[in-house]
């Protein structure tokens, strides 16, 4: 039913659905996502912008965590969104350069935790990121990806009973990126976690969260 309003209110105002074109007046409103948890959210809120009437685009920056909005000039859009969120349980700000992801676990003091890479540039040899004399946990993830907190969590509480782990975490920036271009081609999601034994061998490798498993890759690395 939406979605047939909308197809009607496009061929009435003159433009195809689906083509680029959108009527003069038409305004482009960007929206900030505050605390969000996941890119996920972010995609379903632009999924209900697209079947409503007036909206003639909707987009979401999951890097930025912002939604862009083209719309007509009657559409209250920085409303529309701010309802959205709710729902989900975070906050929307009208503008740009406001989005933020929820923060990451704090690690306890002390431990050997470390983001080596936030940007996504990539790193040559992931081996060299295995410390030595310690069993080396390198995480593959993104500050939108939901599951990969799941990991952080968990490790949070791993580095707590040990000090003789290491943790490398590394934020793929997006899929396109250098880092996931080198390494994660053939791995379909996120976290990727690969662990290292105290000589810098790889033990195992480990796609989505399977946390029981890294537990047992730990145990292993760690066994002389």
């Amino acid at each position: 039913m939406q979605t047939a309003i909308v197809v009607g209110l496009a061929l009435m105002l003159g433009f195809s659905v689906g083509c680029s074109s959108v009527p003069k007046d038409a305004k482009t409103v960007t929206v900030s996502l505050d605390k969000i948890d996941c890119s996920d959210c972010g995609d379903e809120i632009v999924a209900d912008l697209r079947t409503r009437p007036g909206v003639y685009d909707a987009s979401f920056d999951k890097k930025r965590a912002e939604i862009r909005v083209v719309a007509s000039p009657e559409m209250d859009v920085y409303t529309a969104v701010k309802q959205l969120a709710a729902t989900e349980g975070f906050s929307a700000v009208l503008g740009e350069g406001k989005g933020k992801y929820l923060e990451r676990p704090t690690f306890p003091d002390g431990s050997d935790a470390k983001t080596v890479v936030e940007d996504g540039r990539d790193v040559p040899d992931l081996a060299t990121l295995a410390v030595k004399g310690k069993t080396t946990v390198v995480d593959f993830s993104a500050i939108w990806c939901r599951p990969c907190r799941k990991i952080d969590e968990h490790m949070v509480k791993v580095l707590t009973a040990n000090t003789d782990i290491a943790y490398r975490r590394l934020d793929i920036a997006d899929w396109d990126s250098p880092l996931a271009q080198h390494y994660l081609k053939d791995v379909p999601q996120l976290p990727y976690v690969v662990v290292y034994n105290v000589q810098g061998k790889q033990v195992d490798s480990i796609v989505g969260v399977d946390l029981e498993r890294l537990d047992k890759a730990i145990a292993k690395a760690k066994t002389p």
